[in-house]
């Protein structure tokens, strides 16, 4: 029984005894218009306007035709049951008896065809909840005739897929690094070619690897990758403007998906400063921007990264090792300092109120709820960041508790069992490391132990860093104590 691709994401694997089905041409919108389309990419001409509602169907057609045989059991060795307490369980539950698709000449063993499934189906979604369908499809369709794109989304898919069934053998970390080494393997020698390195399939494998690398605590060689993924993602934009009139969306989705992990990274880690500069070069505020809408890779709105960025300058310049011999404790915030503040957190609250950018969201205002849930969520983060880490505020003034409050009542906003859940991490790990009223951290706890389920390995590690922080009972601050044991953190 073939379990149906949630969120949009169609695959259609034809298995019967004839010859398997042509694929049907023209985005879903053509298609419900019944009208004919010109098969653009990544967005046809009728769709230009709303550029979300224009999808492509991804086809998956079987070489060989399957017969219909009953499911069976699987051994332990092979698979385990969803976990019961999974949001995801009954939706994943069918996965476990696809038949085998060979979609892609690459995909040439059981396993990897399974794999693909699980990144189709779950993993893309968990990823990127909120992302519009040509940007998911894009990457799954370019993975059918990109060797090393498709090796990455495999290794990501393995590490997911055993996280959702709680597999701790060896098994499937091993199966991770196999296709971890081919992607990284594959993609040097696309490296030695240089238009190649100009394709955004490139960037995209980089992109994954990074990922990869955060999701499963990699943390030595993630930043090195992210600095990779901004030299090609530089370059390819670069070679776009000058070629074409307009930016590729699809591009500009992998500038956003670098920027969030880079700021994030510079908020949560160690180092404090961002790879890239958020005003600088070919990936500058104005290019990436485009509207004045909540984003729906990052889940906030663009505007507010220039904001995050200076906060993590702000904090990195006030680091013991950063600051000039002779500056005492009580000379850190200056009089220049606090007017700096000011200005920023009222840049910062002007970005409150901030629509939703696709008018199809529009129909289901669940999600226009959560979407925009998110986005305060971050604004009330960046500002908690800013009260306490560069204001020097204590855990118990009145603008802190302000600040918790309000990214609290924002996550309430938000179904436990929603994927928008994904978005929050930062937000929801920042509040916890600033409260002590055991209300509040029962609730990020409870909260944090169902967003566990969604299978993303830096929830698991980011929980078990906040339970640690809290049992120390340590009076420094969060960032503080985790320097100290020497903890890299990326809330992404």
């Amino acid at each position: 029984m073939a379990a149906p691709a949630p969120h949009g994401i169609s695959i259609e694997a034809h298995f019967n005894s004839g010859s398997p089905r042509r694929r049907r041409d023209g985005c879903t919108e053509c298609r419900r218009k019944k009208v004919k389309c010109d098969l653009q990419k990544p967005v046809c001409s009728r769709c230009i306007r709303f550029p979300r509602q224009c999808s492509y169907d991804l086809s998956i057609i079987a070489i060989k035709p399957q017969r219909t045989r009953k499911p069976r059991r699987y051994s332990r060795e092979n698979s385990s049951p969803a976990p019961k307490d999974s949001p995801l369980s009954l939706e994943y539950m069918p996965l476990l008896y696809q038949p085998p698709i060979n979609p892609s000449p690459f995909l040439s063993s059981n396993e990897s065809r399974f794999l693909m499934h699980i990144f189709g189906t779950q993993t893309a979604k968990m990823l990127f909840p909120a992302a519009p369908d040509f940007f998911l499809q894009r990457i799954i369709g370019a993975a059918m005739e990109t060797p090393h794109l498709l090796y990455a989304l495999l290794a990501s898919a393995c590490s997911h897929h055993s996280r959702l069934i709680k597999d701790s053998t060896p098994n499937p970390k091993v199966t991770c690094l196999k296709y971890t080494n081919m992607a990284i393997s594959s993609l040097r020698q696309t490296l030695q070619d240089s238009k190649q390195s100009l394709k955004a399939e490139t960037i995209t494998t980089a992109m994954a690897l990074c990922t990869n690398d955060v999701c499963n605590g990699n943390m030595h060689v993630w930043r090195t990758h992210l600095r990779g993924v901004l030299r090609l993602l530089a370059a390819c934009l670069q070679h776009q403007r000058e070629t074409y009139a307009t930016d590729d969306p699809f591009l500009l989705s992998l500038a956003k998906w670098f920027k969030t992990m880079d700021i994030i990274a510079a908020l949560s880690g160690l180092d404090g400063e961002c790879i890239h500069d958020p005003e600088d070069g070919p990936l500058d505020r104005g290019s990436i921007l485009g509207n004045d809408f909540v984003d729906d890779i990052c889940g906030y709105s663009i505007d507010l990264i220039p904001y995050m960025a200076r906060i993590s300058h702000m904090v990195h310049s006030q680091r013991p090792d950063n600051m000039p011999a002779d500056t005492s404790l009580g000379e850190v915030v200056s009089p220049q300092m606090i007017t700096e503040v000011e200005v920023l957190e009222s840049g910062i609250i002007s970005l409150i109120d901030k629509p939703i950018s696709d008018p199809t969201f529009l129909e289901d205002e669940a999600f226009v709820t959560e979407l925009k849930s998110t986005h305060l969520a971050f604004v009330h983060s960046a500002l908690l960041h800013l009260h306490r880490r560069v204001q020097l505020l204590p855990i118990n003034h009145v603008k802190v508790r302000i600040d918790i409050q309000n990214i609290l009542d924002a996550v309430r906003n938000i179904n436990p069992a929603s994927t928008a859940n994904i978005l929050i991490l930062w937000p929801v790990f920042s509040a916890g490391c600033e409260t002590t009223i055991p209300s509040e951290r029962d609730m990020i706890r409870e909260r944090m132990g169902i967003m566990q389920n969604f299978g993303m390995g830096n929830f698991t590690r980011t929980r078990d860093l906040l339970e640690k922080f809290w049992k120390s009972g340590s009076e420094l601050r969060w960032d503080e104590y985790f320097a100290r044991l020497g903890l890299e953190l990326v809330l992404f």
